[in-house]
């Protein structure tokens, strides 16, 4: 492999030819390539098919000005960076010569050669970080571009906590928020009231091992409330300090108003089944039954036998009857809509007590709430997922559902004292919890599963007040 390939290479353009072997001495003692010319003519031929890093020019060439020839090399733009090169008494043109373009000259007196190394290296160590630098501004323009044009919204902040100042947005987060560069740029993070969430979120810091956080929650615009999917992140520096905060982020909003709408229907099926389980199938159960009585009776007369396997079946249709009731007021509350979330979670824990001879308690604040019926059956199904899940995975023989409903917020808990949940809580096993998380997004909440230091898992789904009053 040519080792020459990787040093820069210098063009020594002089008529001299003793002076050209000295100079070309001089340059590759010091680690630098070295081609020469000892004309005009021949200056031009080289260049035509090569490209040096600098040009070493005579002013005073036999076939031509050293004026004259840049002048025909940047016409046909093949003029690279150049030194000058002036006898005695030329300091004045080669003055002009650097208004030209020039980066340096040199005077051939007693110490040129001695000087033209330091010369020559202090040139292509200023065109090596021109170049860096171009590149540099080349990349941040275009990062800066697609930044600008991307379709998800940007916020930069500096490193600073807690409280970051705001240091870029492009035009995509202008848009969906409605913060515009001019009102926003070197002001605190904390100005952005409709971002408060974020806000707190930042200020918390990355959990230990965290390289960024991930965010789904709603942010307050001119034009109402919004979703947005968030993603944060340190930019550190070499040392590992934060130096910048960055913050992604989509509109979700449109996505969030369909999912929210496949829930309610798929909850309206839920009803419809429910009802159509207890006034449909349970009244033909019920009719079944009462033949059966009257084939039973009248069958006693003859065969007390066949009058006991009688009973017997329509006892197996009353159990029947009890099952689909059952499992229509599970799918139904009925207590939902006619007496709140409290009664129908009391109406749960007798379910859970009855079918699975656990004991399972309810504990509400307010007996007799009765808030917002979507917030309500979300809730309902978080707490129906977590018994659920206590009994036949954390095989628990108590539970605790509690409701509490302050100024502040609605929270439902439910507590087992079964062999607790992983720790991390599996993430691909089931949909179960995947399904809590999701409803508990739908409504504003925030949903928290841990297990117990003493044994069980407690699961909580707190819903803001503020999250209640605006979906009324």
């Amino acid at each position: 492999m040519d080792s020459s390939a990787a040093r820069p290479r210098v063009l020594v353009v002089d008529d001299d030819r003793g002076l050209l072997r000295l100079i070309e001495k001089s340059l590759v003692r010091e680690g630098i390539a070295a081609s020469t010319a000892s004309s005009g003519a021949e200056a031009v031929g080289w260049l035509d098919t090569h490209r040096p890093d600098l040009l070493l020019l005579d002013l005073k060439l036999q076939d031509v000005e050293g004026v004259e020839l840049v002048e025909r090399l940047a016409a046909d733009d093949k003029c690279p960076p150049f030194i000058i090169i002036t006898g005695q008494g030329d300091e004045r043109i080669a003055v002009d010569m650097m208004k030209r373009g020039a980066r340096d000259y040199l005077v051939k007196d007693a110490n040129f050669l001695q000087f033209l190394p330091t010369v020559v290296k202090r040139a292509l160590e200023q065109l090596d970080q021109e170049r860096r630098l171009t590149e540099a501004e080349q990349q941040v323009h275009l990062v800066r571009s697609v930044i600008e044009r991307g379709f998800n919204a940007v916020l930069i902040t500096g490193g600073e906590l807690p409280d970051p100042r705001i240091l870029y947005i492009n035009p995509a987060f202008a848009q969906v928020t409605g913060y515009s560069a001019e009102e926003i740029l070197g002001r605190p993070l904390s100005v952005l009231a409709g971002l408060a969430n974020l806000h707190q979120r930042l200020r918390s810091g990355l959990p230990p091992g965290a390289t960024f956080l991930d965010e789904i929650s709603t942010y307050q615009t001119a034009q109402g409330e919004r979703w947005g999917e968030w993603r944060v992140g340190p930019v550190q520096d070499k040392s590992g300090q934060t130096t910048n905060w960055l913050i992604i982020f989509r509109d979700i909003t449109q996505r969030k108003r369909l999912e929210k709408e496949i829930l309610e229907i798929s909850e309206q099926e839920r009803r419809r089944i429910g009802q159509d389980l207890h006034d449909d199938l349970c009244q033909h159960l019920a009719g079944i039954e009462l033949m059966s009585q009257v084939v039973q009776q009248k069958l006693a007369v003859k065969s007390k036998t066949d009058a006991a396997r009688v009973g017997e079946i329509a006892k197996h249709v009353r159990d029947a009857i009890a099952q689909t009731r059952s499992l229509a007021r599970g799918l139904a509350p009925v207590t939902l809509e006619s007496g709140g979330l409290a009664l129908a979670l009391q109406e749960l824990a007798a379910n859970a007590e009855k079918m699975f001879g656990i004991r399972c308690q309810v504990s509400a604040s307010s007996p007799q709430h009765a808030g917002e019926l979507t917030i309500d059956t979300h809730l309902y199904r978080i707490a129906q997922e977590a018994v659920s899940n206590a009994i036949k995975h954390g095989k628990a023989r108590q539970v605790l559902i509690q409701l509490e409903t302050t100024p502040a917020a609605m929270q439902v808990t439910v507590a087992d004292d079964g062999r607790g949940i992983a720790e991390p809580p599996p993430r691909n096993n089931g949909m179960g919890l995947r399904i809590m998380e999701y409803r508990a997004s739908m409504i504003g909440g925030r949903l928290t599963i841990q297990k117990d230091p003493h044994g069980g898992t407690t699961v909580r789904c707190s819903v803001p007040r503020s999250t209640v009053s605006t979906r009324k």
